[in-house]
């Protein structure tokens, strides 16, 4: 790791003072001649005059040009004062020594009583040996204090450069890494530091490429080291909880920009090296002053983060001086952990950021693997170095063709194929591109062979795809039978699980392959997901007796859609004692199947046993009041599931309240759709004594429920006290102005919900103008959706404001 003095001393002024005085010392210059100090030996009348030096734009007069003038001095008065020597902000004299400036005024000179005023040739010659001697020992002292600061930035380089060499050298598996991981953030405009304006300040994260050895090709004439993405960058809105957050990371990753390093084929020149094109992804640019502006926005973002520290360290009853140096051991302190950031914390960047841009956080980098799998992000230039574009090209084509979408940035090809002819060269393709594909979602839609899907399992084998979701549900009886007669009739589908390079998969099935084996590859490491789901329709019952027996027997089904199948309240009871021993099936979907209140009687005594469903779909069933209380009475000891969907059941207030019951012990539960129930204001007043005890709901769906203004009072009460609920959709409620005006109280003191839907409730000017200034103090929603209101121009304008100076999208047309 390679450094400049001028880094070394950069952030140390009082070091660069403290030396220029030094060299003025040892040099002895004689400063100007027109302000001066008199001085006069006590009880004598004659005045000698000292000039006086300007240091910091303060007059001084320094203790050893006295002593030349008044050798033997002992100590100076101002009358009955005595002077002291000048001292720092911690109290320690000032090195040299010196005093201050009395202007207008004759200082009295108090001798040693060994000396006399006038020591002769042998008394000047052993005065000018002290001094000579006394010149030394200053010396050698402010060396050895330049030697220790030396050793101590020494050290916090070590320390910096070992924290970035962990980040730059930790591999990511594709699953967690659907963002770029490097970034730095810069103030959006160019200012000077001042701590007094440092919390107005506005940032952007930029990312950085990740290019290095494994993007050089041969014949490669582009430079190959780290650099910012050519990209305006992202707003930061809540930058004091951001940098709270990523401050440490963010200090490696600016310490790094700033001063350069080499670390395991990554290179990264000084900053004050890099010429404006090598800064900004080779964008074309003749601003010769774009790279001193980026020096001079990364100098402010490292002093930003210092403040803040000292802030945050203040705020959290930490006594601190904000003007001391950080100690290598609070340093290391600070950096303890960073090591790269978890998945979560990738994730996490969207919630901080422009909300408009949340969708797409990719900064215009593309996702690669390297030689070793391990996962990059890079700017196109890097990209098109590592792969043929000629590949890449046909591969672009050969989908297009086949009506798909490649999704270059992140390596996603989402493709429907209905031919062998089109499979075979979309194959040849894939191959031939290499590691451009890592999520393939593909369909089969034609009559294919065994022969086909084993050029598919050589062309996964021969790629890089590591996530795949496989639909195979339009598989006919004949074809599967076809394919798989042999006593290996999964073989090939176990082999692609096999594959070590496979790290999730999802399969679609037809309902004609649970006559069929189970699915069940080798253990293995590598494979971190298997899901495999059945969609079958309008099922015969000879057919649905043999899912469930298949069930029973814990074949690898994870996901059962039998939407619209109208099983019945029979279906329903064969399903759920298949449910009691079953140990895969993760999520159920039994919308519109007219199951009853008998039927979710029969799913709520299996879900008090089951320990595997997560999700249970039960939309438009008619399991009415009664069929709601079983069910709460199963969420009261279920410690799995986390998502139920009851919507239009005909459930009332009664089914509501024990619900409502059962949320206020039930720790799994995350997601409670109650859309199109006729709840009222009592249930939406029950669910809201229970939102204040819950900790686990995140969404709560009660559009088109009649909850009223009272209902919404008492869901706006819950808000103020809940700290988990991140979604609330109250559409066709009528809860007017007083509800929103009840909401926006909420909303100024709520610091959780991300957002809240409020179509079609009859909210007008007044309502529209609560809820914008609920965002002066407000900085988490982010999605307020207030589409087919009658807001006028009066409470619109406000609200467009509101979403042009926040990060929350603010939808208010299409009223009607």
């Amino acid at each position: 790791l390679s450094f400049t003095p001028s880094h070394l001393f950069s952030s140390t002024c009082t070091l660069t003072r403290f030396l220029t005085l030094f060299f003025k010392y040892i040099s002895h210059q004689e400063p100007a001649m027109e302000e001066t100090q008199s001085f006069r030996l006590i009880g004598k009348t004659d005045i000698e005059k000292i000039p006086l030096d300007n240091v910091n734009g303060q007059n001084i007069v320094y203790w050893w040009d006295i002593q030349q003038v008044f050798p033997g001095v002992k100590q100076l008065k101002n009358g009955e004062v005595t002077i002291t020597m000048m001292r720092d902000s911690h109290k320690n004299i000032i090195e040299p020594h010196c005093i201050k400036h009395y202007p207008n005024v004759v200082l009295d000179v108090v001798l040693s009583q060994i000396s006399t005023p006038n020591p002769g040739f042998e008394g000047t010659v052993l005065h000018k040996l002290d001094g000579l001697h006394d010149q030394v020992d200053t010396t050698q002292r402010i060396a050895k204090e330049v030697w220790e600061l030396a050793n101590q930035m020494n050290d916090r380089l070590i320390l910096i450069q070992s924290k970035t060499e962990a980040i730059l050298t930790r591999n990511y598996e594709l699953l967690e890494y659907t963002i770029p991981r490097l970034f730095i953030v810069l103030p959006e405009e160019s200012t000077s530091w001042d701590p007094k304006t440092m919390l107005r300040t506005k940032f952007r994260l930029h990312f950085i490429c990740e290019c290095g050895e494994h993007t050089k090709a041969s014949g490669s004439k582009i430079p190959h080291h780290l650099h910012l993405a050519n990209h305006e960058g992202y707003v930061i809105n809540k930058p004091t909880e951001f940098f709270k957050k990523y401050g440490p990371f963010l200090t490696l990753m600016l310490e790094m920009i700033k001063v350069g390093t080499s670390i395991a084929g990554h290179v990264v020149p000084a900053l004050a090296s890099l010429k404006v094109v090598d800064i900004l992804d080779y964008a074309h640019s003749t601003i010769d002053s774009v790279t001193s502006k980026v020096i001079e926005g990364v100098d402010y973002s490292l002093k930003y983060l210092e403040e803040s520290r000292t802030l945050i360290q203040k705020s959290d009853g930490v006594d601190v001086d904000g003007n001391a140096r950080m100690s290598q051991q609070d340093l290391a302190t600070y950096f303890a952990g960073v090591e790269g950031l978890e998945g979560v914390d990738l994730r996490q960047l969207g919630s901080y950021l422009s909300a408009s841009c949340s969708d797409n956080l990719l900064g215009n980098l593309y996702r690669m693997t390297t030689k070793d799998g391990h996962v990059k992000w890079v700017c196109r230039h890097h990209y098109r170095a590592g792969y043929q574009e000629a590949h890449t090209q046909k591969l672009r084509d050969v989908v297009k063709l086949a009506g798909g979408v490649f999704d270059e940035q992140l390596g996603s090809i989402k493709v429907t194929l209905e031919s062998s002819f089109a499979a075979a060269e979309f194959y040849e393709a894939v191959k031939k591109a290499k590691a451009g594909v890592y999520d393939l979602d593909i369909t089969f839609r034609w009559d294919c062979s065994r022969t086909d899907l084993e050029a598919f399992e050589k062309a996964l084998k021969m790629s890089s795809v590591s996530i795949l979701r496989l639909d195979l549900h339009m598989f006919q009886a004949s074809i599967a039978s076809n394919i798989f007669s042999t006593s290996t009739r999964y073989e090939i589908l176990v082999r692609i699980m096999e594959h070590t390079n496979m790290k999730m998969i999802h399969i679609v099935i037809s309902k004609d392959f649970m006559k069929l084996p189970s699915l069940q590859p080798k253990r293995s490491s590598h494979l971190h997901k298997l899901s495999i789901e059945m969609t079958p329709s309008r099922m015969e019952a000879s057919d649905f007796r043999v899912l469930v027996k298949s069930l029973k027997t814990n074949n690898p089904l994870t996901t059962l859609n039998l939407s619209n199948n109208l099983i019945g309240n029979e279906g329903a009871l064969a399903l759920s004692e298949a449910l009691k021993t079953n140990t895969t099936l993760t999520t159920l979907d039994l919308y519109n199947n007219s199951i009853g209140k008998d039927g979710a009687l029969a799913l709520s005594k299996a879900l008090k046993t089951n320990s595997t469903l997560t999700t249970l779909r039960l939309q438009n069933n008619s399991i009415g009041n009664e069929g709601a209380q079983a069910l709460s009475e199963a969420l009261k000891t279920n410690t799995t599931l986390t998502t139920l969907r009851l919507q239009d059941n005909s459930i009332r207030n009664e089914g509501a309240q024990a619900l409502s019951e059962a949320l206020k012990t039930n720790t799994t539960l995350t997601t409670l759709d109650l859309q199109s129930n006729s709840t009222y204001y009592e249930g939406a007043l029950a669910l809201s004594e229970a939102l204040k005890i819950n900790s686990t709901l995140t969404t709560l769906d009660l559009q088109t429920n009649s909850i009223g203004k009272e209902g919404a009072l008492a869901l706006s009460e819950a808000l103020k006290t809940n700290s988990t609920l991140t979604t609330l959709r109250l559409q066709h409620n009528s809860i007017g102005k007083e509800g929103a005006l009840a909401l926006s109280e909420a909303l100024k003191t709520n610091t959780t919900l991300i957002t809240l839907d409020l179509q079609y409730n009859s909210i007008g000017n007044e309502g529209a103008l609560a809820l914008s200034e609920a965002f002066k103090t407000n900085t988490t929603l982010t999605t307020l959706d207030l589409q087919y209101n009658p807001i006028g121009k009066e409470g619109a304008l406000p609200l467009k404001n509101v979403s042009k100076a926040s990060r929350c999208d603010i939808w208010t047309m299409k009223y009607e």
